[in-house]
């Protein structure tokens, strides 16, 4: 079946290109993965029958012998993560090792020694190859779990707002968003504004010296795209587009040009430059997850995305994701902005936490997109649990008339769900605020799937639901509100309250 399977994605990438020469990842058979696609199925088949997004929230917090009530050590954190990464580098190890690829011209010109380029939190391995080796490479390469395109991804658009409804000129103290989402309620309830919570941003890059942003950004990478490491430290950051900076802002921003601009001001910023004034590439975006993981960051945010028109979505991404929730981490991604019944990738893969864009009345833009996606075959789910039909994206957020930095000491209205997805990072770093009491909560010492999946569950499940009854494609399960989530998390004893 998996041969099958991966000779028709062969085939399809050789009817989609017309190119000599072709740019592929290709998946190996991580160890966990198919177990993880197992609990998502299940989890997809649970979630047909809800129809109140409160269904979503975690059971209460209940300490145990395996949740430990001190927070998780530096050690614990660094020993997971070098467990994921020595089961991605066994998953390619097989085509690493083959003698097909060794033979490869491509593939000796792309990477020193001729080995394939590894992806090890994703278990995958990028690389180039002629069309007449792909059409043989389901014969010749061995532990092959999917081989995928590597897609080039574009720099997503800044929508500029041409004109200011009313409703947002009269925010002179604060973006709006900030109050829709209930942000300035947390930091003064809770005194919960981000502090020492770590947001990964991957996007176009960042002028962290912006005097929105000074002191927030603790880390930098720039890839290029072939996942090759240009630039590293703060003292190299810069940004090709200025995408990325207003991004940054809207997570971690403060009140440098009088309002406030940020949903979590205490954050500390982990930026990786994955796109160029051209775009980037899947290899240069999953590296750049791999890069943030590694730098502890608790929060990954990805405003960026390929369209895609097909229900059927391609696992470029899956195992990636697999492996950051695995280390505690949730992925918040925006949907795409081409408007109903298209999506963006990877914000429409199952285990990305994919955010809708609204304005300030509460309705959804236009532009943002969302759809129904279908799972047919599977070498991982259950045959009793396809067709797996799910449903993107999961939230909605403010993102349109997003007031944010952009670079060179400006700021800007801006339109789009890359900027309701940073609203989404930012309520959840408020959840991992190191203050008070909190510093030392329980929401802090879960490790691995149970914090990103506390996480999300109380996020998820504190929504305001709008639209249909249950998920839609609009606002999925309902709009963003954080101080709904931090109140549900005092309540269920993942937070203290006070």
């Amino acid at each position: 079946m998996t041969r099958l399977k991966i000779q028709r994605q062969v085939e399809r990438i050789l009817d989609e290109s017309r190119q000599r020469t072709l740019s592929i990842i290709v998946q190996g058979q991580p160890a966990g993965l198919h177990e993880a696609l197992r609990r998502a199925a299940e989890e997809a088949m649970q979630r047909r029958a809800i129809t109140s997004a409160s269904d979503l929230l975690p059971a209460p917090y209940r300490a145990t012998s395996v949740r430990q009530k001190a927070a998780a050590t530096v050690a614990q954190r660094k020993a997971q993560l070098q467990a994921l990464r020595r089961l991605g580098v066994a998953a390619i190890a097989p085509m690493q090792a083959a003698a097909f690829i060794h033979a490869s011209r491509l593939a000796r010109r792309a990477n020193p020694g001729g080995q394939p380029r590894p992806l090890p939190l994703a278990g995958a391995a990028a690389m180039e190859i002629d069309r007449d080796d792909l059409a043989r490479l389901p014969d010749q390469l061995p532990g092959v779990l999917a081989i995928f395109p590597n897609r080039r991804v574009p720099v997503p658009p800044r929508l500029k707002a041409k004109t200011l409804p009313p409703e947002v000129e009269r925010w002179v103290t604060h973006a709006w968003g900030l109050e829709a989402v209930g942000a300035l309620s947390c930091w003064g309830a809770f005194d919960a504004r981000g502090q020492g919570a770590k947001v990964a941003v991957l996007d176009t890059g960042v002028e962290a010296t912006h005097p929105d942003l000074q002191g927030k950004v603790i880390g930098f990478a720039e890839f290029d795209a072939k996942a090759g490491l240009i630039k590293q430290g703060v003292d190299q950051a810069w940004d090709a587009d200025g995408h990325g900076t207003h991004v940054c802002g809207t997570i971690a921003g403060g009140r440098s040009s009088g309002r406030w601009i940020g949903v979590a001001p205490g954050v500390q910023l982990l930026v990786a430059k994955v796109l160029g004034k051209t775009g980037g590439t899947d290899e240069q975006i999953l590296k750049g997850m791999e890069w943030a993981v590694a730098q502890g960051a608790e929060v990954i945010n990805m405003s960026l995305g390929g369209l895609t028109f097909d229900p059927g979505v391609l696992d470029t991404y899956t195992a990636a994701m697999i492996a950051a929730r695995a280390a505690g981490v949730p992925v918040v991604v925006a949907i795409g902005n081409d408007g109903a019944q298209t999506s963006g990738s990877p914000g429409n893969d199952f285990f990305a936490l994919a955010v809708g864009a609204m304005d300030v009345q509460g309705r959804v833009a236009a532009f943002s997109a969302g759809r129904t996606h279908v799972v047919e075959t599977s070498d991982a789910i259950d045959a009793r649990h396809l067709p797996l039909v799910y449903a993107k994206p999961d939230v909605a957020a403010p993102g349109v008339h997003v007031y944010s930095c952009i670079g060179k000491n400006k700021w800007e209205h801006l339109n789009g769900t890359s900027m309701a997805a940073p609203h989404v990072a930012g309520a959840l770093a408020l959840m991992l605020s190191r203050t008070g009491a909190a510093a030392q909560s329980p929401l802090l010492s879960l490790t691995g799937w149970e914090r990103s999946d506390a996480l999300l569950q109380l996020l998820t499940g504190s929504v305001t639901d709008c639209g249909e009854n249950g998920q839609d494609h609009r606002y999925g399960h309902g709009k963003l509100s954080a101080l709904a989530a931090y109140g549900n998390a005092v309540q269920l004893g993942y937070l203290p309250a006070a």
